[in-house]
């Protein structure tokens, strides 16, 4: 198995075992400490995303492309550049504590709507979570210069590791009866032991002087000032654009739904399992095969995981409307499990076009035009938080999972084509052709099965079950048969000797 295959398979092991966990601790929180303490969970988490952003400043992706291409070539500059965003990220870490700190009273008092919770304690655990959150900031460097290694196996042990000791202690202090800041105290400390322990990893591949004392490197700026501010546009804009839903329904909805679209969105999130596993493996990939000038073997790369994750998520995505109601209603109730259907259905949709997205974009990142994208998330926030707000105003909760769709609606119609021009070489209408094909499959085929299902007028867990896997046998079929060439091959070429070894199983010599 290659090195980017393994990495790809570590990246989907941690993933799905990371959501597993979730939502396990969700389940307790909810029906142990009420519905208010896991919208607050949920929102400090997101308060403490929003100031990072604000001072990620592209270095993280930075990190990642630069040490994949020069941590062999360049150990020297590899350590200043190590130093000189240490000294940004811890810098910027002690600001936006102060910044969260401050900011807790007000947003509990003037912006969030509580229903159980009081204010002063509310205020206190805000803060608490914030604090522990924030770590993330300068966390994410060390994480990254892993990833620059295309050290995978690593990341994904420490993060499941991480979130396997978050959840299991929260857990124990609901089991133990524990309250709520007993929590809130318990998953910051578990934040912050995550990044010591990648300090520590780092220091087996990096000086320890590198890690240890923050510096400043004018070079290092001026090298990478460019490529980043591309970056850090696009961490700022995608961020008001991936949470104006969750901000807009805080204000406006109260916060113990806030809690549960949130729980749901970020479930319908790790359908991007797939997505997210190898893309996260192939950018560092991405960027030494155009560091040494192989853009040939970098664009067939492409087309083979874009195939890859174009036919191989709609299964992921589709269970989601089929099993939503079910399993919502074990982790909430029933209520809110139909509540959240159709808000489930949208997200589904959105995040598969998001996925067909990536690949692309990882691309563009990796051939250093970031500008694309920065420019393309501009203009969407004179768009889409409009458009958001509006809808949720309107539709609740299911306009809030329609503005997703919305979102990518526009990046279809602007940032696509001119990555497909100036990145990946090819007319924008193959590209929509060959997306859109299997999406329309996809949805034909699905949609058929929910509406038999209606029509018998049975919504049972074994009726549901049924109908999923004829309708994703169906699929199978279509797509196969659709699928390009390159991929077909791959797939006999890894089915027929698992064939082989059914009959010699089933027929002894």
């Amino acid at each position: 198995m290659s090195g980017l295959s393994k990495n790809i398979t570590y990246n989907v092991f941690g993933q799905g075992l990371s959501l597993v966990l979730g939502f396990v601790a969700v389940r307790f929180v909810f029906r142990s400490l009420g519905g208010d303490a896991l919208g607050l969970i949920y929102f400090s988490l997101a308060f403490s995303a929003a100031l990072s952003v604000v001072l990620q400043l592209g270095i993280c992706q930075s990190a990642v492309r630069e040490v994949a291409s020069h941590h062999a070539d360049r150990p020297e500059y590899i350590e200043s550049f190590i130093r000189t965003s240490s000294l940004f990220y811890w810098t910027g870490y002690l600001t936006l504590a102060v910044i969260a700190y401050t900011l807790a009273p007000y947003l509990v008092y003037h912006w969030v709507k509580l229903d159980s919770l009081d204010a002063p304690t509310a205020v206190r655990i805000l803060r608490i979570l914030s604090l522990g959150a924030l770590v993330a900031l300068p966390g994410g460097l060390y994480r990254a210069l892993l990833v620059g290694l295309q050290r995978m196996d690593l990341t994904n042990v420490i993060d499941v590791s991480a979130k396997g000791l978050q959840q299991g202690g929260i857990f124990l202090i609901l089991l133990a009866h524990g309250s709520l800041f007993h929590v809130a105290y318990w998953i910051a400390g578990s934040m912050t032991l995550q990044v010591v322990v990648y300090w520590i990893v780092c220091t087996r591949f990096f000086s320890v002087r590198a890690l240890l004392l923050p510096g400043f490197s004018r070079a290092v700026v001026k090298q990478n000032v460019g490529y980043a501010s591309g970056l850090m546009t696009i961490s700022l804009c995608a961020w008001v654009l991936t949470e104006a839903d969750k901000v807009i329904v805080s204000k406006l909805l109260p916060l113990t739904l806030l809690g549960i679209y949130t729980f749901a969105r970020s479930a319908i999130n790790q359908g991007m399992l797939l997505t997210g596993a190898i893309n996260n493996a192939i950018f560092p990939h991405f960027s030494a095969l155009h560091g040494a000038g192989k853009t040939s073997e970098l664009l067939r790369a492409y087309q083979k995981i874009q195939d890859l994750v174009c036919f191989g998520t709609i299964p992921i995505f589709a269970v989601a409307p089929f099993a939503a109601i079910p399993l919502l209603s074990r982790v909430f109730d029933a209520p809110s499990a139909h509540m959240l259907w159709l808000p489930v259905t949208f997200l589904c949709i959105g995040y598969y076009m998001n996925g067909t997205l990536t690949t692309p974009y990882v691309v563009s990142l990796a051939v250093g035009r970031p500008d694309i994208t920065a420019r393309q998330n501009v203009l969407s926030l004179f768009i889409v938080p409009s458009v958001s707000a509006i809808a949720i105003c309107w539709f609740g909760l299911s306009g809030a999972g329609f503005s997703w769709v919305l979102y990518h609606v526009f990046y279809y119609s602007y940032g696509l084509p001119r990555i497909c021009r100036e990145c990946l070489g090819i007319a924008p209408g193959i590209w929509f052709r060959h997306v859109l094909r299997v999406l329309g499959s996809a949805i034909l085929i699905y949609g058929c099965a929910w509406m038999a299902l209606a029509l018998l007028g049975t919504f049972s867990v074994t009726a549901l079950a049924a109908a999923y896997v004829v309708a994703t046998l169906v699929y199978g079929v279509v797509a196969f048969r659709i699928m390009g060439e390159e991929l077909r091959q791959k797939i006999i070429g890894f089915v027929n000797p698992l064939r082989l070894k059914m009959r010699e199983a089933v027929v002894p010599d």
